[in-house]
């Protein structure tokens, strides 16, 4: 395809693709955006960094023209690369709602995908005080920490900042909770979010779809008068059917399976073909889950057999009636409050699914170990800290129940560490000089305030923006 008006006179090397990388997630585009042709944009969320095939970030929000647009974000230092990388005949790339560019641009570009759709494109040098090329230069971009002006506080000034941190990032998720509850019930919004959680960072966007497409009480209303192991059944076939995952969508040869696989396939495809949605559905297509650069046990399949168990276990009282529940049986007893919010979301084990990381037998079998258990204490920990406990604290507001917030609040300020990550481990160096956790970091909320330190405030030179704001 021969693009006209492409080539861009450089008078430098354009900015590498990983520096602008870094310069979307860092700077902060408020002002008068428009596109190249004209249009006025507003970027609400930059998305999700992508490792994997497929545009540079996911699951950004943006507004054009007024109207709300979620989806992918590709980034280019020339505008032609677009073409040059045949984005334009990659499907992949058919949820790619803005192309950010680098140097001169002419207004005639135009970024189209492989599904014809004609996207915006926005030139980023437009709006920065510097060229991406000439703040490349100038920037020592590193991954090394800097000198941290937080270091050189005390103990207990480092102490309090971080827990402040924490409790900002707890307020923002309860406020993100308050805000979608405007559109949906709680049943179905707490759904979606754990089903999100379930989904890592690699699966999020698809299990937010799955979540979408087989809402929670079109589940129940299914299964209300099962016995559990039918329910459990049920609840497998339809969100496997929805999101396009049974062997007999992926592969019509059912017959080729192991006898094991083979018997449990066809149950599931049995009682799919039963749905009573099943023709209003869209599934998803088998490529839109991310298996790559997963750890086996964290494979879709084996979550969305974990989220049919959740469903089944929270279908007589809602989600929110399971939660209330399970506080009031340990009111008296609040440091066990965590313990049996936990114990809604651990899964021992399965049938099938202890034993399988997917429905290809050859590739799949398991040895018995942890791994057997299909979600276990630490995903559970992080499904509490993220989702339940920030839900908990809007619906508490909502209903003017503040014993309940006081409830939640207590439980999120002595609740026990979570596993480690990047973000965590970057930040204890940048602060205490070592990628270990160090003691002061006690339990998730401060751990949370690491993170929220990192993603909101942590920029070289700014480092009095970060301590004036939870001084």
């Amino acid at each position: 395809m021969q693009i006209t008006g492409v080539r861009m006179n450089k008078i430098e090397e354009p900015a590498r693709e990983g520096f602008l990388y870094h310069l979307w997630l860092d700077r902060q585009l408020t002002v008068n955006l428009r596109t190249i042709d004209g249009r006025a944009l507003e970027i609400l969320e930059k998305g999700v960094r992508n490792y994997d095939a497929g545009p540079d970030f996911l699951d950004a929000l943006i507004r054009i023209d007024s109207q709300l647009e979620r989806g992918d974000i590709e980034i280019h230092p020339i505008a032609g690369d677009w073409y040059a990388h045949g984005h334009h005949r990659d499907p992949r790339y058919n949820n790619v709602i803005l192309h950010l560019v680098t140097m001169e641009c002419p207004p005639t570009f135009r970024t189209i995908r492989q599904d014809a759709a004609l996207i915006p494109t926005l030139n980023l040098d437009t709006y920065l005080e510097k060229t991406a090329e000439e703040l490349e230069v100038e920037m020592n971009v590193s991954a090394q920490p800097f000198d941290c002006a937080l270091a050189r506080e005390d103990k207990s000034a480092i102490r309090q900042l971080i827990e402040r941190a924490g409790d900002a990032r707890f307020a923002i998720k309860k406020a993100r909770f308050r805000e979608r509850r405007q559109n949906e019930p709680w049943n179905q919004l707490l759904y979606q979010s754990i089903l999100e959680a379930l989904g890592y960072s690699k699966n999020q966007i698809p299990f937010r779809r799955l979540a979408e497409i087989v809402p929670i009480e079109s589940l129940w209303s299914c299964i209300w008068n099962d016995p559990p192991d039918c329910a459990q059944l049920k609840c497998e076939a339809y969100l496997f059917g929805a999101a396009g995952l049974l062997p007999s969508q992926q592969n019509p040869r059912e017959t080729a399976l192991a006898p094991v696989v083979r018997r449990y396939a066809e149950e599931l495809t049995s009682a799919w073909q039963q749905f009573p949605l099943k023709k209003k559905i869209d599934s998803l297509k088998p490529g839109s889950w991310q298996f790559f650069r997963l750890r086996p046990s964290n494979f879709p399949t084996r979550r969305i057999a974990a989220a049919a168990t959740i469903v089944v276990r929270f279908s007589t009282d809602g989600f929110i009636g399971t939660f209330e529940k399970a506080i009031a049986d340990v009111l008296q007893k609040p440091h066990k409050i965590y313990r049996e919010l936990e114990r809604l979301f651990i899964i021992p084990g399965h049938d099938f699914w202890s034993y399988h990381f997917s429905f290809d037998e050859a590739k799949s079998i398991m040895a018995r170990g942890k791994d057997n258990c299909l979600l276990g204490e630490e995903r559970s920990r992080d499904i509490i800290v993220n989702v339940a406990l920030p839900a908990l604290a809007a619906y508490a507001e909502e209903a003017h129940d503040f014993k309940l917030k006081n409830v939640i609040l207590e439980t999120y300020n002595s609740y026990p560490l979570l596993t480690e990550n990047d973000l965590t481990r970057h930040m204890c160096e940048q602060i205490f000089s070592t990628p270990r956790r160090p003691d002061i970091i006690s339990g998730a909320r401060m751990q949370q305030g690491l993170i929220h330190l990192k993603k909101e405030m942590c920029r070289p030179e700014q480092c009095d923006i970060c301590i004036h704001n939870f001084a």
